[in-house]
C-alpha cells in the first residue's frame, strides 16, 4: 500500500514538473479558489485574522525552503492573495453602500443612467442622492411609474418615492440580489410615487464623471436606435451596439434562449472578435491600394492597432460587462503578439484575462457570465491546441467546396465544444439545457458572421456623423430573419430540456475536473473525466420540491397530483412569481375563480391537495401553513425568515431554507443589526 501510495505521488510530481509551461494556467484557478473561500464563509472574516495567517505562511515558507516544497507554498500564497483581494474589496464597497431601510420619502438626485424596466417604465439610477436634504451614501435605482417624459442623464430630478433593500432570489443557490447590488453600488431600488420633478443641481450644475458621461452617449445611441427600428428588433440592436437588453420583450428572449443563441444577445468574444477582425482586414486592405506603403512597411501593424483603438471604443459603448472585458482582453494579447511577430491564440492568454479580471473584479467569479464566458473559450483553446496541426493538415488543398463545408463543420464543431463546456454552468444556474444548440448556430453562424457582424461596425462607424439611419435598416432587416430563424428552432419539440437541482458538489466536481482536462497536455489530464463523471452521477442525488416557501411566508406554491407546482392564491410579490414561473413553471390560481367561505379561505381544487379553515392551509396532512404568520412540518415550527424548499423523502417532510438566517455577511441588508448581535454574544 506504502509503495502505490509513494508511486502515486512520485506520478503527479513527475508529471507536473514535465509540463512546467503550464503552471501558469493554475494561477487564476488558485486564485479563484480564493474568492470561493471568501464567499463561502457563514461569517465576515477578521482583517487581523488574515494578516496573521499571510505572516504564518510567509514564515513557515521561510523556514521550509530548503525542502522541496516551493510549489506547495506559492500555491498557497496565490489562494491566499486572491482571498485578501476579495476581501479588500469588499471592505472598500462596503463605505460605498448603504442599505436602505423600506419607506416612503422624499428623494432628489442626479441621473447618471437611464434604462427600463420589464412593463417599459422608466428606471433612473440616481447619484448624489438627498433624503430631505440629508446626503445618502450610494446609489438609488428608481422607476418612474406615472408619466413617461424625456429626461436626460445629467439632469437632476426630485420625487417622492418608495425604496427599499434588495432581496435574494428565492431560489435554492440562485443569484443573490443583495450581494449583487452591494458590488454594484446601489443602496435600494424602489419607485416613484409622485410625479417626477426637474430641478436645478446644486454644487456646480450637470457635472458627470466617466462613467455617467458614457452612459448618456450610450442612451443617445438607444434613443437613435429605437426611433429606426421596431421595437421587435430595436432591442436586439441596442443589445448588441450598447449592451442594455432591457427592450428585448420576454417572447423574444425565450426564442433566443431556446435556439441556443443567446449568449449573441449579450456583447462577447463573437462580437469583440469580429469587429477587431473586420477592422485588422478592413485596414490590411486599404494599405494594400498603395504600392508605397504596402511594398516598405508591414502592413499587419498599424492594422492591429486600429483594431485595438475600434475595439476599445466598442467596449466602452457596449457598456463594459464581464464578457465583453475578457474579450477585450484577449483581442489585445492577440493584436500584441501580432505587433511582436508572437503566437497569441493559447491557453496562457486565456489564463492572463482570466487572471486581469478576477484582480479588477473578484466578485465576477460567482456570476454566471464570468463563469460561462470562460469555461467556452477555455475549452475552445484547449480543442485548438490539440488539434490545431490536424486542421492544417486538412486547410491544403481543397477546393471552394470544400472550404464551405469546411466552414460550415467548423461551426457546428466550436459550438459543440462550447456547449459541452457550458452545460455544467447551465445545468447549475438554469437547470436547462438547450437541445438545439447546435442546428441554431449552424443556421444562424453565417447570417451573424457575414452580415450582422459588419453591419453592426458600419452602424458604429457612422453612428457619430448622425448617418446610421439607412445602416441601422439594413441591420434589423438581418435581426428579423435572425429573429424568424429562433422561433423556428425553439418551436420545436422539447428545444429546453429541464434537469434536476444539481448539489454544489457535484458542480464543482465537475468544473474542476474539466479544468484539469484542459490544462495539461500529457495523458494524465484524462484523470479529469473521473471527478467529471461523479459530479454527473450527482444529478441523481437530486430531487424536486413538493412544495415553496417565499421568505418571510410571503408567497406559497405546491405540486397538484399532476407533479404541476401550483401558486396558491394569496397576496405574492409579483417579482417572486415571475422567477418561480421561470424556474419551476409555476401555474397561477387566481381569486376569482375560486368562492370563499366564511373563514376567510378559499375553495381550492381537489387536485391541488390543499384544505384550509380559518384561514390555515393544510397540505398532504403534513405541512400546515398561515400566510406570513406560521409554518409547521409534522407539528414543528419552521423558521421561514429565508424561505426555502419543502422535500418530501419518502413520506418524510423536510424543508431545506434557501440560505442560512444566522450568516452574517457585509451584503446583506441586516449586516449592521446581525453584525451587533454577534457582537453582543460573543461578549
Amino acid at each position: 500500500m506504502k509503495k502505490l501510495i509513494r508511486r502515486f505521488f512520485h506520478t503527479i510530481k513527475e508529471n507536473v514538473f514535465a509540463e512546467q509551461s503550464r503552471w501558469f494556467a493554475f494561477v487564476p484557478f488558485l486564485f479563484g479558489i480564493g474568492i470561493a473561500l471568501y464567499f463561502s464563509l457563514p461569517f465576515e472574516p477578521n482583517l487581523w485574522l488574515t494578516l496573521a495567517i499571510v505572516e504564518a505562511w510567509l514564515l513557515a515558507f521561510y523556514f521550509c525552503r530548503f525542502k522541496n516544497l516551493n510549489v506547495l507554498f506559492i500555491s498557497g500564497l496565490i489562494i491566499i492573495c486572491g482571498f485578501i483581494n476579495i476581501q479588500m474589496h469588499t471592505i472598500y464597497q462596503a463605505r460605498n453602500v448603504q442599505f436602505a431601510p423600506q419607506h416612503i420619502t422624499y428623494l432628489s438626485g442626479q441621473i447618471t443612467d437611464i434604462t427600463a424596466s420589464e412593463k417599459g417604465k422608466q428606471r433612473f439610477m440616481l447619484d448624489h442622492v438627498t433624503d430631505w436634504d440629508k446626503p445618502l451614501i450610494g446609489q438609488y435605482r428608481i422607476t418612474n411609474t406615472g408619466v413617461q417624459e424625456d429626461f436626460n442623464i445629467g439632469e437632476c430630478v426630485e420625487l417622492v418615492g418608495t425604496v427599499f433593500p434588495p432581496s435574494r432570489v428565492p431560489l435554492l443557490n440562485g443569484y443573490q440580489l443583495d450581494r449583487k447590488y452591494f458590488y454594484e453600488g446601489i443602496s435600494a431600488i424602489g419607485y416613484a410615487n409622485s410625479e417626477v420633478f426637474k430641478i436645478k443641481c446644486p454644487h456646480g450644475g450637470n457635472k458627470l464623471n466617466f462613467t455617467a458621461r458614457l452612459n448618456n452617449l450610450r442612451h443617445k445611441i438607444g434613443t437613435q436606435i429605437s426611433t429606426v427600428l421596431p421595437p421587435t428588433t430595436a432591442g436586439i440592436a441596442e443589445a448588441l451596439i450598447i449592451g442594455e437588453k432591457s427592450n428585448i420583450s420576454p417572447q423574444i428572449t425565450d426564442n433566443y434562449r431556446g435556439a441556443g443563441l443567446a449568449h449573441f444577445l449579450a456583447v462577447s468574444g463573437l462580437h469583440l472578435g469580429c469587429i477587431a477582425g473586420l477592422i485588422f482586414f478592413l485596414v490590411r486592405w486599404i494599405l494594400a491600394l498603395f504600392p508605397a506603403i504596402a511594398l516598405r512597411y508591414d502592413s499587419k501593424k498599424p492594422a492591429a492597432v486600429a483594431a485595438i483603438l475600434f475595439s476599445a471604443l466598442y467596449l466602452l459603448i457596449s457598456g463594459m460587462a464581464v464578457p465583453a472585458e475578457r474579450a477585450f482582453i484577449m483581442t489585445v494579447v492577440v493584436l500584441i503578439g501580432v505587433l511582436f511577430d508572437r503566437q497569441a491564440i493559447s491557453m496562457r492568454m486565456v489564463c492572463f484575462a482570466a487572471l486581469v479580471i478576477l484582480i479588477l473584479i473578484p466578485q465576477a467569479l460567482i456570476s454566471v457570465s464570468f463563469q460561462m464566458s470562460f469555461a467556452a473559450v477555455y475549452a475552445l483553446v484547449a480543442f485548438y491546441e490539440k488539434f490545431a496541426g490536424l486542421m492544417a493538415q486538412q486547410k491544403q488543398q481543397i477546393g471552394w467546396l470544400g472550404r464551405i463545408m469546411r466552414y460550415l463543420v467548423g461551426i457546428v464543431v466550436a459550438d459543440f465544444v462550447a456547449s459541452l463546456a457550458t452545460a455544467p454552468m447551465a445545468m447549475y444556474h438554469f437547470q436547462q439545457l438547450a437541445i438545439y444548440t447546435s442546428l441554431g448556430n449552424l443556421l444562424a453562424g453565417p447570417l451573424i458572421g457575414l452580415y450582422l457582424m459588419p453591419m453592426i461596425l458600419v452602424c458604429l462607424a457612422t453612428l457619430p456623423f448622425n448617418a446610421a439611419a439607412l445602416p441601422l435598416k439594413a441591420l434589423g432587416w438581418g435581426l428579423e430573419i435572425l429573429n424568424k430563424i429562433t422561433a423556428e428552432v425553439s418551436a420545436l419539440p422539447n428545444s429546453l430540456m429541464t434537469v434536476p437541482d444539481m448539489p454544489l458538489w457535484g458542480f464543482l466536481l465537475i468544473t474542476c475536473g474539466a479544468y484539469w482536462l484542459c490544462a495539461w497536455q500529457k495523458k494524465w489530464r484524462l484523470w479529469g473525466l473521473a471527478p467529471i463523471a461523479v459530479g454527473l452521477l450527482s444529478l441523481l442525488t437530486a430531487q424536486n420540491p413538493v412544495a415553496l416557501v417565499a421568505p418571510n411566508g410571503a408567497g406559497f406554491a405546491v405540486r397538484d397530483k399532476a407533479q404541476n407546482m401550483v401558486l396558491v392564491p394569496l397576496a405574492t410579490d409579483s417579482w417572486l412569481k415571475k422567477v418561480w414561473q421561470e424556474r419551476w413553471q409555476v401555474r397561477f390560481l387566481r381569486k376569482k375563480d375560486f368562492k370563499k367561505s366564511a373563514d376567510g379561505c378559499l375553495q381550492l381544487p381537489e387536485t391541488v391537495m390543499l384544505s384550509c379553515q380559518k384561514g390555515i392551509y393544510r397540505y398532504r396532512d403534513k405541512v400546515t401553513f398561515e400566510p406570513q404568520k406560521e409554518l409547521k412540518i409534522d407539528g414543528q415550527t419552521i423558521d421561514w425568515r429565508a424561505g426555502g424548499y419543502i422535500y418530501d423523502n419518502a413520506g418524510k417532510m423536510q424543508f431545506v431554507p434557501l440560505w442560512n438566517a444566522e450568516h452574517c455577511r457585509r451584503w446583506q441588508t441586516d449586516y449592521q443589526k446581525c453584525s451587533a448581535l454577534k457582537t453582543k454574544a460573543a461578549r
